[in-house]
């Protein structure tokens, strides 16, 4: 690609752009992705590079003009790519570069966005007290990070997003490798409040001892890094913010390319597919879901315990991903060598996976493939072949009760569907307080049948009946 000079290709202080009704809406309505989009048209920029100037692909440009931008880091950098008023981004004019030394932008050089800063009358003033709030809340939660003071509170799923770039002591490695296995802990039993209140400074510490650290340690810690992110973004996904799911994952991803381990990097990956499934980009997710178990090389006789299990649970993506997207053959196709792939292992369970390989997790899946397919019948055969002393733990015990209600509300017996949320509720409870599940609990509730025994009680307790 031939080099793009960023000098020459941002928008001239008078360009109108920085006049137009669609800019200024967008900054009103703290649409950062509309911003950069504008003002890259303006420069007459493709996506491609944008990205060349910023350190990103092409489609990650079009992905962060098209969703919520709620990463300050990524705000940042385009803010400084572009000569964007720092302002006009939700951030404070003293816009920082990673080496703590002011980057410029164009706000003194820009008479349009300098007039609306100023400004204390009008539409403009207004909007741009607001971003100038809004900002100065943002860089004083980045301050406080930074500085070694306590996480933003975990309720708070973006404080996950806030933990690159600290500089706070690093950690000793035995009580980073000790903090991951706890919050692996956390994901497992269903403990979600905990473990976004604890990621966070797990998540910074891990990126200071991965920079301080060289050759091998560093390849470990950045493994370390991954696989919190892979947690992260699995959280994220439970609560309900898909933006900031895929975000993490990425995150995962770009940690894992240092490890040069097919495992890590094959569970970052899948959790970006996840990320991409759950933004309905099914084609794309399947592509990246196929492509990563094909290259690990599991369906040979050598492969080891580790590969296996990454490919099983690729496939087991790839089988909802195609079940999601209406393509029956294609879904039974990656469900039945997912479960191929299970039986191989003989009963191993391989550490270190937010969720272990099994029979068991993949019939939890075939519930769910097709349940999406339409097939309930087949999906309620599937939960009878499940033992729940067999599950890996509780969150996979509450994610068996969870698809198992899904498949029979869809089946037309909603008595057996609460049966089953009740399950979930006495041994996961935190898997029923859940968007998702809030909502099916509400349809049920809503539905123009007979309100089952228990119902109206648990809808309740999750919060579903307004």
């Amino acid at each position: 690609m031939t080099k793009v000079d960023a000098n020459e290709r941002r928008p001239a202080p008078n360009h109108p752009m920085w006049q137009s009704p669609e800019l200024r809406a967008a900054v009103a309505r703290d649409d950062a992705g509309a911003v950069i989009r504008l003002v890259r048209q303006a420069a007459g920029l493709t996506q491609s590079e944008l990205g060349h100037l910023c350190g990103y692909s092409g489609s990650t440009i079009s992905r962060l003009e098209r969703a919520p931008l709620h990463d300050i880091d990524v705000r940042r950098r385009l803010a400084h790519a572009l000569s964007i008023p720092a302002v006009m981004l939700g951030l404070s004019d003293d816009v920082r570069r990673h080496d703590g030394r002011a980057a410029h932008t164009s706000a003194a050089r820009n008479p349009e966005a300098d007039r609306l800063r100023r400004s204390g009358n009008g539409e403009g003033g207004d909007f741009m007290r607001r971003r100038t709030f809004l900002a100065g809340a943002a860089v004083t939660a980045v301050a406080g990070l930074t500085a070694g003071s306590e996480p933003v509170p975990a309720t708070n799923l973006e404080a996950l997003l806030l933990t690159g770039g600290s500089t706070a002591p690093p950690m000793a490695p035995d009580a980073l490798t000790t903090g991951l296995a706890a919050a692996s802990r956390a994901y497992a039993d269903s403990r979600f409040a905990e473990l976004t209140r604890g990621l966070p400074s797990l998540l910074s510490g891990l990126h200071v001892a991965r920079d301080q650290a060289a050759g091998r340690q560093r390849e470990a810690l950045a493994g370390h890094l991954a696989r919190a992110y892979v947690l992260a973004s699995s959280v994220s996904t439970k609560l309900g913010d898909d933006a900031i799911a895929w975000v993490l994952a990425d995150r995962a991803l770009t940690a894992s390319r240092e490890t040069g381990n097919g495992v890590v990097m094959a569970a970052a990956t899948h959790t970006v597919a996840i990320a991409m499934r759950r933004e309905g980009h099914h084609d794309g997710a399947l592509h990246l879901l196929t492509t990563t178990a094909e290259g690990l090389g599991a369906d040979s006789g050598g492969a080891d315990a580790a590969l296996i299990a990454a490919y099983g649970n690729l496939l087991c993506t790839a089988a909802y991903s195609s079940a999601q997207a209406g393509n029956a053959p294609a879904a039974a196709a990656f469900i039945d060598e997912a479960a191929a792939a299970a039986g191989r292992l003989g009963g191993t369970t391989v550490p270190g996976t937010v969720v272990p390989l099994s029979p068991a997790t993949v019939a939890i899946y075939k519930i769910g493939v097709y349940t999406a397919l339409g097939d309930t019948g087949t999906a309620l055969r599937s939960a009878e072949t499940v033992r729940p002393a067999e599950l890996p733990s509780t969150e996979r015990y509450g994610r068996f009760c969870v698809d198992t209600a899904r498949a029979w509300t869809h089946h037309g017996k909603p008595d057996r569907a609460v049966q089953a949320l009740l399950s979930a509720e006495r041994h996961a409870p935190e898997e029923v307080n859940r968007p998702s599940v809030r909502d099916l609990v509400s349809s049920l509730l809503y539905a123009p049948t007979a309100t089952p025994a228990g119902l109206r009680d648990l809808a309740t307790r999750v919060g579903a009946t307004t």
